[in-house]
C-alpha cells in the first residue's frame, strides 16, 4: 500500500499545533548523510514505504493507514504515525509513545554544485541521550549505505 503525500496533518496534530503552543522538553538534533545514488526514486522508495525502510530502518515495517509499525528483533516494537510527506522530498512521522511536537524526519537534499544527494536527518532526544540518537542514525546510514544508496 502506498501513501499518498501531500500537506495532510492529522486533526490532533492540527489541534496541537493550533492550540498548544509549550515547547518539547527534548532537543533537536539534526544530521545530514550523503548518499551515492543520484536516483531520486530509489531514495523515495527507501525512506518512504515499508518495504524501502525494513531494508535498513527496522527488521521488519507493517503499514496500516497512516500508521508504521517498525519491528527489531522479536521484542522491539514502535509505531509511528506519518504526520507529512511531499513526495520526493521528506516524510515526517512521530513516535506514539512519545510528547507532542516531536517527530523524526528524512529530508532529500541535493548538492546544486556537485548534483550529489543527501539525507537529512531532524530527530529530538532527551539531553542526555543525544549521542545515543546520533549512534543510532548512524547505524541506521550504515544499513542505507549497503544497500547501494
Amino acid at each position: 500500500m502506498e501513501i499518498e503525500c501531500d500537506t495532510w496533518f492529522p486533526p490532533a496534530l492540527k489541534t496541537y499545533m493550533s492550540t498548544d503552543k509549550s515547547i518539547p522538553s527534548k532537543a533537536k538534533v539534526v544530521l545530514e548523510y550523503e548518499l551515492s545514488t543520484q536516483s531520486i526514486p530509489m531514495i523515495w522508495e527507501a525512506i518512504a514505504t515499508a518495504p524501502g525502510l525494513a531494508s535498513w530502518f527496522a527488521d521488519d515495517v507493517q503499514l496500516k493507514g497512516k500508521n508504521y509499525q517498525f519491528q527489531w528483533g522479536k521484542h522491539e516494537s514502535r509505531e509511528a504515525e506519518l504526520v507529512n510527506c511531499r513526495q520526493n522530498t521528506y516524510v515526517r512521522f512521530h513516535w506514539l509513545d512519545e510528547e507532542p511536537g516531536t517527530f523524526f524526519e528524512i529530508r532529500i537534499l541535493k548538492n546544486d554544485l556537485t548534483s550529489n544527494y543527501a539525507l537529512e536527518i531532524t530527530d529530538f532526544a532527551d539531553p542526555d541521550d543525544e549521542e545515543d540518537v546520533r549512534n543510532l542514525w548512524d547505524t541506521s546510514m550504515d544499513a542505507l549505505h549497503r544497500c547501494g544508496l
